[in-house]
């Protein structure tokens, strides 16, 4: 029946009268979702013209092509938008069961009244649904077709690839997998890794919900073995490259979320290099890859020595997702809309459109208001600047200060004024339903948001690409006016990221349809979204290898010559290098080059094979720091050695030992800036004194001080020095000097903390945390090797302590349990005794009547949610 399907599918598509239908019906249904007073320019499919494509659509939904099969959902989703009879929308739903598309059959039933009016119907989908259905936790849910495939490949304990758009519900399957393997398996170990720290907080949270009966399984996202025969890391790259380090134990499940990553530069290149590690331990693991469309996965996995990983791909997304073109022509009141498929562009129809605009990012923001005031919207921004001010757009228009009159996020405004600061531009966001979103900001605060804006308190959700990568959050509608990304727009998105973000349009499950404004689209200087895009996995070690050979070379003889460490290329290149080097060490070198760049020619493959054994040996870093540190050039930390060698000889070795803050007291800030000046000086080559600005907000981060606490230092400090220039500026004048008045008095408060955000992120989180591991490990080596013992054990590992935002061993315990750095800070003042048991004080806090402290309900609804608090989760409370 399939193949004839296919055949037939094929006839059909070539008929003029099909394809023109189609087009009517596409853009007809795109219309009925935009506001009511547009003006389409197309007519209403008749009934004779709708029957003869739902008959088609029948025929393409049996079809082995998956092209025919997403035309025929296509043609049953708008049909069941522009419905108008009992007759259409029930043979939509058939279309849809017999699709496998369960979601978006049910939805036609529940939402939009489509009945089953025959005893075979009504058989059909009693039948295929408990066909798809599986039972989480206590509930029952019926899966997609695709879903149901890749659900039985994991019980059956396949190697996969699963690449499918957005919206699929590919990570749901595979939590809900090693979720039930914990609970059923005797012994369990599993990590499951993924690029950032917003994705991580998402899946730990999921986990920590779906397993919190299961007292005995440990989840953590701390890279550090306990005793328990069940674990489930949840992990960056960087925190799996430690836990291996530290560990010589096999793991049973290794999941790898936004695998298209392994593409990402000197960060791809560690994620290479820790599957690789795992999977060739002493016993063989199940490994899992995850990634929004994508091809390449075979080819990748073989270059990891990783057999028969079989590849589960769909390109049907299970919601319908229109990508609008929105124009405002200069000089007229309108707005024109046109619907993109297979590349072409066919009208819709216009609108009235009056607002004033003077620039990119107020149509955008204008457009947005217009088109946004039904469902919920994400609106993309180049960078977190640009996202406040958009944001601040959207809040101040009176329709959307109007429609958010009747909803109330008051507990979120309450928690941002006490937890961040009381004069933070995004309160007033919130307070009209609107909010922006990036990386940088902290994690309870940004989860809060997304919790908000799921719940439907939040409108307008300005975010950056923080939101392209693996965070559940549809929206009803997306709206994008750039293919670029950061400062000044320079840097283009890769197409297949902005797909990524294009498939937030829809919520499978709670609607049929999203869309995507592509706003003034027609003068974009690429038009990435013509097209399907899917990520090229690329592995960025092989391709380091091939394509920079040279620079890997020269990188391995110290020939590089004067570089900047920050460019992407060169961090690339001295990763390579140093994991070269690495992989000398333990020998089968030429094996390991072989594997990973089969296509280098022989001559570069023998210099690069010979330079890494002798930059192997002239180096004198122990293996056990080099096996951590290879993504910083290893020369470098070959002299920060030399250095500490050097000064432990002449007895100057005081000024070297990190101590905790806690023991330094007042004298904290100046001992970190020295040691951070040291790190930047030998290991980045960076002169100045950047240690002087980042040690104050580092060690206040390390004492785990509260967000307000260090963000009024902050500003404090930024106000101190603007009245210190007006003071100089003023004396200077009064000697006849020629100085320009300057019109600002007071800083700006939002610049002093969203750069608070980013030096805690990017530098401290990230790059000191990279470079104070280094730095801990060969200190204590030299002391070693010096006869020193007793001083490598005064080290304070203050690399952990900037990781986690706190150097107590209860604040430690508290984010092992999976409370985020803010509730961890809070909680801990509540408790009177340090303790590192995190069993018991899982017990003493479940014990608490949390009812007699006055914390935010962000804060109570975090405790619910990790079982730390008895009663019902109440996500209300922070939306």
């Amino acid at each position: 029946m399939s193949s004839f399907a296919t055949e037939l599918s094929k006839r059909l598509l070539k008929a003029k009268d099909f394809s023109d239908a189609l087009i009517n019906l596409q853009t007809f249904g795109a219309g009925t979702t935009l506001p009511e007073d547009i003006y389409l320019c197309m007519s209403r499919p008749d009934a004779a013209q709708l029957d003869k494509l739902l008959y088609c659509a029948s025929v393409l939904a049996h079809s082995q092509d998956s092209a025919h099969v997403s035309i025929a959902q296509n043609i049953a989703l708008n049909s069941a938008l522009i419905a108008s009879t009992p007759e259409v929308l029930e043979r939509t739903a058939i279309i849809l069961t017999e699709l496998g598309n369960l979601p978006s059959a049910a939805y036609t039933e529940l939402k939009l009244n489509a009945k089953r009016s025959s005893l075979t119907s009504i058989l059909q989908r009693n039948l295929i649904r408990e066909l798809n259905s599986v039972t989480v936790g206590t509930h029952t849910v019926a899966l997609t077709d695709y879903q149901k495939q890749i659900w039985n490949s994991l019980g059956d304990g396949d190697d996969l690839a699963i690449s499918a758009p957005t919206s699929a519900g590919k990570s749901f399957l595979v939590i809900e997998h090693l979720s039930r393997r914990a609970i059923e398996d005797d012994e369990f170990m599993c990590v499951y890794i993924a690029p950032t720290r917003a994705l991580l907080s998402e899946v730990l949270n999921k986990l920590k919900k779906r397993l919190e009966d299961n007292q005995e399984i440990r989840i953590s996202e701390i890279p550090t073995f306990m005793d328990s025969k069940k674990q489930i890391f949840v992990l960056t790259q960087e925190r799996f490259q430690i836990l291996l380090a530290g560990t010589s134990a096999s793991f049973d499940l290794i999941v790898v979320d936004e695998a298209q990553n392994l593409s990402d530069g000197s960060r791809g290149i560690i994620l290479q290099d820790c599957i690789e590690q795992a999977f060739h331990r002493e016993k063989t693991p199940h490994i899992v890859l995850l990634a929004p469309g994508a091809e390449g996965f075979k080819e990748a996995t073989e270059s990891f020595a990783i057999p028969n990983v079989r590849e589960a791909s769909t390109t049907v997304s299970p919601v319908l997702q229109n990508r609008i073109i929105v124009s405002k022509v200069l000089g007229e009141t309108t707005l024109d809309f046109k619907l993109i498929d297979s590349g072409l562009a066919h009208p819709i129809g216009n609108i009235n459109f009056t607002p004033s605009v003077n620039s990119a990012s107020s149509l955008l923001a204008a457009v947005a208001i217009k088109l946004g005031q039904s469902g919920s919207s994400l609106i993309y921004a180049k960078t977190p600047s640009e996202a406040a001010t958009l944001a601040a757009i959207i809040s101040q228009a009176s329709q959307v200060k109007k429609k958010h009159q009747s909803k109330s996020n008051l507990d979120l405004v309450e928690f941002i004024e006490d937890h961040i600061h009381p004069d933070y531009q995004l309160i007033e966001m919130v307070k009209n339903g609107v909010a922006f979103h990036y990386g940088q900001m902290p994690a309870l605060l940004r989860e809060a948001i997304e919790i908000a804006f799921k719940k439907g308190t939040i409108d307008f959700l300005v975010c950056t690409t923080t939101l392209f990568q693996g965070i559940n959050l549809p929206a009803r509608n997306v709206f994008i006016n750039t293919p670029k990304r950061g400062r000044g727009g320079k840097t283009s998105l890769e197409p297949a990221l902005l797909w990524n973000f294009a498939g937030r349009a829809g919520r499978m499950c709670d609607d049929i349809v999203g869309n995507v404004f592509l706003v003034d689209y027609d003068n974009w200087d690429e038009r990435p979204l013509d097209e399907k895009t899917p990520f090229q996995i690329e592995p960025a070690l092989g391709k380091t290898i091939n394509n920079e050979a040279k620079l890997v070379i020269s990188a391995l003889n110290q020939e590089l010559g004067k570089v900047d460490p920050r460019d992407e290329k060169i961090k690339q290149v001295i990763a390579c290098a140093g994991l070269l080097v690495s992989k000398a060490r333990h020998g089968s070198l030429d094996d390991f080059i072989l594997r990973t760049a089969p296509e280098l020619n022989y001559f570069d493959s023998r210099n690069m094979c010979e330079s890494a054994e002798k930059a192997s040996i002239a180096i004198s870093i122990p293996d056990e720091v080099l096996n951590l540190s290879w993504t910083l050039d290893i020369f470098a930390l070959d002299s920060l050695l030399l250095y500490f060698e050097e000064q432990i000889m002449l007895g100057k070795e005081g000024k070297l030992i990190p101590l905790s803050p806690a023991e330094l007291g007042d004298k904290s800030f100046k001992h970190y800036m020295y040691i951070f000046n040291l790190m930047y000086r030998l290991i980045k080559g960076w002169k100045g004194s950047l240690g002087n600005y980042v040690a104050p907000i580092a060690v206040r981060w390390m004492e785990g001080l509260p967000y307000p606490v260090i963000i009024s230092y902050e500003v404090s400090n930024a106000q101190r020095a603007l009245d210190e220039e007006l003071k100089n500026k003023e004396a200077m004048r009064r000697t006849g000097a020629k100085i320009r008045a300057s019109s600002k008095t007071e800083i700006n408060k939002n610049q002093v903390i969203n750069k608070t955000f980013d030096t805690i992120e990017s530098l401290i989180r990230f790059q000191l945390v990279q470079m104070g591991k280094a730095y801990v490990d060969l200190l204590r080596h030299a002391f070693h090797k010096a006869g020193s013992p007793e001083k490598a054990l005064r080290i304070f590992d203050f690399s952990m302590a900037l990781e986690l935002g706190i150097s107590s061993v209860t604040g430690q315990a508290l984010l092992e349990l999976g409370l985020s750095r803010i509730a961890a800070a809070e909680i801990q003042k509540l408790l009177v005794e340090e303790s590192n048991d995190v069993k018991n004080l899982k017990e003493v806090l479940q014990s608490f009547e949390w009812d007699l402290f006055k914390l935010s309900p962000i804060i109570i609804y975090e405790l619910e949610r990790l079982g730390l608090k008895a009663g019902a989760v109440d996500s209300d409370a922070i939306a």
